[in-house]
């Protein structure tokens, strides 16, 4: 039997790492149902796919979590997609749409984060590529520049 407690990795936003409270991923079809008056049935048009996403509420807990925080916020408003990883997924590359950041004086050391993730693809099964993976260590590299630069201005 599978131990998920010992087998689940943290998730991940262009190499910053957070903790998950949890994950949903929406996706789907885009449909146009068409009615007609006086009629009993449907006509149901497939329409391809709507775009998907992820809605996830990460954590980031220790003495360390407000340079975590700094670090994640300015991942999640970098230029271009990062390499996404969640407990339940291995990497896709994503653009984070929208996000939040939440500190609660009860709660001193541990700063939560809502964000929208969409991805490059909706293609099943799409995995990031090598120039995909290299451009989001680039693009890592940057950021925690950056931010390590913030820390001493």
């Amino acid at each position: 039997m599978r131990d998920w407690a010992k087998t689940l990795r943290r998730g991940s936003y262009r190499g910053v790492r957070f903790w998950v409270e949890y994950d949903d991923h929406s996706f789907g079809k885009r449909l146009a149902i068409h009615e007609y008056a006086g009629g009993r049935d449907s006509y149901i048009e497939e329409m391809g796919l709507s775009t998907s996403g992820f809605d996830v509420t990460a954590y980031l807990a220790g003495d360390t979590a407000d340079m975590q925080a700094k670090a994640l916020a300015a991942a999640c408003i970098a230029p271009g997609p990062g390499l996404l990883t969640l407990p339940t997924i291995s990497g896709s590359m994503a653009y984070v749409e929208s996000g939040r950041r939440l500190f609660e004086k009860d709660r001193l050391g541990y700063i939560a984060f809502g964000f929208r993730a969409v991805p490059v693809s909706n293609a099943a099964g799409t995995v990031p590529g090598v120039g995909d993976v290299l451009t989001a260590i680039a693009l890592n590299f940057n950021v925690a520049a950056s931010g390590f630069g913030r820390l001493f201005s």
